[in-house]
């Protein structure tokens, strides 16, 4: 495929310096947020900075930062992104899809290229003459026979050569070499070389041309990171409690270690001089050191966590380091006291919670594995409230009775209430004994909160202080437990009996449960009972993924209660349990998981989870009275997370496990 414009900077009618309307879905106003990070990458000549997300490829302006583009966006879920050695071209491959090679001067992706095992390809990345570009099946098959490194011409999109790998493995992450005569990754096949060593791991060195596994070296622990010298006759790799190993590969002798980073992710590096210089990231800042001569050539604040992800430039003179929230970049300045700090905002990641303000003027929305954030809707812009560092994680944002915006989160000890605006949380509540998962629910009158043990029991806790107006954290107590889900069988807790969809009734008195298995229950909250089960059936098993998961909601008059689970939404009178309607899924919305009433209760929205060979995931606006499908919006790339609708019902507001927030008018619906 040639000169196809697969994406493109902006919409013509669209004003450069407004990213949220670049490349929109149709039907939508604006998107909030830039997409969940997948890679990231520095061009050569020091131009470009590229970001690789969930609902494309974003090009960035150095060193300001400013967004010049946004490609790929006809699936989204970019999931790695290289330059070319002269920085005329960039090629990308996402999740399940080709490899695309694109010009960055025109914005067009010149080559489409078909790849075999297309999930499975590692990074692919160019020849330093630019003349060949290849990759390789990071996994193997069950049979361990379709691992193959390959190599192709970027010009003509023509396959040069296809090398079976010998002894097969799991080798993510991988690794080549400069000149790309070897191929590293980590091996963790135990009918090749016995396993892992304790807690540590092997790297495997291919030899590309015959793939010929020339080398093993056993490494102390887990490999976080790895790279080769610029001969080509070193290979480093830095792990994730803070050691560094570097070995000569001819000879497979370990010739230096470092355990000096401890409690840090490292990630090592060797500039066009042979220096080796490592990131070692931790939870709360960043470390840069020489490694040779033992010197940290600077420090900085970075909130990261297990899922950071760091890339230095060619040159080895700037860093980028990614978190959930956002992208900082580091550049090494002419001396010891010049260097510089930016931060790249814009890209979020997963939400389970948005909620408005009573104004309509703010957007919060909570996150999985970061703080809250917040857009001021008029400006599209975003920012964080007062109490930015909050402990813990898993955040979820409701409206207090009293029209505050207020949060939750857990660390390992404590569940936590916060308001928007207060350095201090308004409650502190002990976890229970089993500890506490997914899901949780704030009643709608904002005096009751409910959440779910690893056991499914269903823990209550009542605020007398909001009843009251007043932030005492003892008048948070806990009310009631709800018994009657089945225990989860599995050890960790993820299980397909677990409970994964709670919803209060209006006033919070009574309150909806719905498990994996399709067991839905009724509680009356004030008597801790049962009042019926939901008539729901499971459904025949297809050896979907995920095909058993299910969400709850009530409508805001509390007549009726909504249930997703595949293939169709069941509609229950929220008094009898009895079943008033069911909406079969058309195909490609078999996940209606995510459930959220219009506030007049006359609409429901459904959001689908992804499904294979889904490109965007559908959005669904039903007429409660009717059960007829009034208008459909693609734009999420994966998982739809959760809604939020005005006031007055016209604008729907969804937040994506892409890290997008759409912004949909409904006014021609209604």
């Amino acid at each position: 495929m040639e000169g196809k414009k697969l994406g493109m900077s902006m919409p013509v009618e669209a004003d450069r310096n407004d990213v949220t309307a670049w490349a929109l879905p149709e039907g939508a106003i604006a998107r909030l947020g830039r997409g969940s990070v997948c890679d990231i990458a520095f061009s050569p000549d020091g131009q470009y900075f590229a970001v690789a997300s969930a609902i494309g490829l974003w090009l960035y302006e150095l060193p300001m930062l400013s967004p010049i583009a946004l490609w790929d966006t006809e699936r989204g879920m970019t999931s790695f992104v290289t330059f070319s050695s002269d920085s005329r071209r960039i090629v990308t491959h996402t999740s399940l899809e080709d490899v695309k090679i694109w010009d960055i001067e025109s914005g067009i992706c010149i080559r489409q290229i078909e790849v075999p095992n297309r999930g499975d390809i590692c990074h692919p990345v160019f020849s330093q003459d630019g003349q060949r570009l290849i990759a390789a099946n990071s996994r193997p098959t069950t049979t361990k026979k379709n691992q193959k490194i390959y190599v192709w011409d970027p010009h003509t999109g023509t396959q040069m050569r296809e090398t079976q790998m010998q002894h097969p493995c799991n080798v993510y992450p991988l690794c080549f070499s400069p000149d790309l005569s070897l191929l590293a990754g980590k091996n963790r096949d135990p009918e090749n070389i016995g396993g892992n060593v304790g807690d540590g791991d092997f790297i495997a060195v291919w030899d590309v041309e015959i793939g010929k596994q020339i080398v093993n070296l056993t490494y102390s622990e887990r490999v976080q990171s790895f790279c080769f010298s610029p001969c080509g006759q070193h290979l480093a790799a830095g792990g994730r409690n803070g050691t560094i190993d570097v070995w000569n590969i001819a000879s497979g002798q370990l010739e230096t270690t470092s355990a000096e980073y401890a409690d840090a992710k490292v990630y090592p590096y060797f500039t066009p001089e042979s220096e080796l210089i490592v990131a070692a990231v931790s939870r709360r800042k960043v470390d840069i050191w020489r490694t040779g001569k033992g010197e940290k050539l600077d420090e900085f604040e970075h909130h990261t966590s297990n899922y950071a992800r760091v890339s230095f430039s060619e040159s080895g003179k700037q860093l980028a380091v990614e978190s959930e929230s956002n992208i900082r970049i580091w550049t090494k300045g002419d001396n010891a006291n010049t260097h510089t700090l930016s931060t790249l905002q814009g890209h979020i990641s997963t939400m389970d919670t948005l909620v408005l303000s009573a104004d309509e003027k703010t957007l919060a929305a909570g996150f999985w594995r970061d703080n809250v954030r917040l857009w001021d809707i008029g400006s599209k812009r975003s920012y964080r409230p007062d109490n930015e560092k909050l402990p813990g994680s898993h955040h979820n944002v409701y409206l207090s009775p009293h029209k505050k915006i207020i949060f939750t989160n857990v660390d390992k000890t404590t569940l936590r209430i916060w308001e928007v605006g207060n350095n201090e949380p308004i409650a502190e509540l002990a976890k229970p004994e089993a500890g506490l998962m997914r899901p949780e629910a704030f009643s709608p009158d904002g005096y009751r909160l409910a959440g779910v043990d690893k056991e499914s029991t269903i823990h209550i806790w009542e605020g007398t202080s909001s009843r009251n107006n007043t932030c005492e954290a003892e008048n948070w107590k806990k009310y009631t437990t709800l018994v009657g889900h089945a225990a989860p069988t599995s050890q960790s807790g993820f299980s397909w009996q677990h409970i994964v969809g709670l919803a209060f009734s209006p006033d919070g008195k009574r309150l909806a449960s719905i498990a994996r298995d399709c067991t839905a229950y009724l509680w009356d909250v004030d008597a801790g009972q049962q009042i019926t089960k939901l008539p729901l059936t499971p459904p025949p098993s297809k050896g979907t993924y995920r095909e058993w998961d299910t969400r709850i909601a009530f409508s805001p008059c509390g007549n009726i209660i909504a249930g997703g689970k595949w293939g169709e939404i069941v509609l229950w009178n929220a008094t009898t349990g009895e079943t008033l309607m069911t909406l079969p899924q058309p195909e490609g919305s078999q996940r209606p998981i995510t459930l959220c009433f219009s506030p007049c209760g006359q609409y429901l929205a459904s959001g689908a989870w992804w499904q294979k060979g889904l490109k965007k995931v559908p959005i669904r606006l039903w007429e409660v009275t009717s059960g007829k499908n009034i208008a459909t919006f693609w734009g999420h790339t994966t998982d739809v997370q959760c809604f939020a609708f005005s006031e007055d019902g016209t604008l729907l507001i969804s937040g994506g496990h892409d890290g997008a927030i759409y912004l949909w008018d409904l006014t021609s619906y209604l």
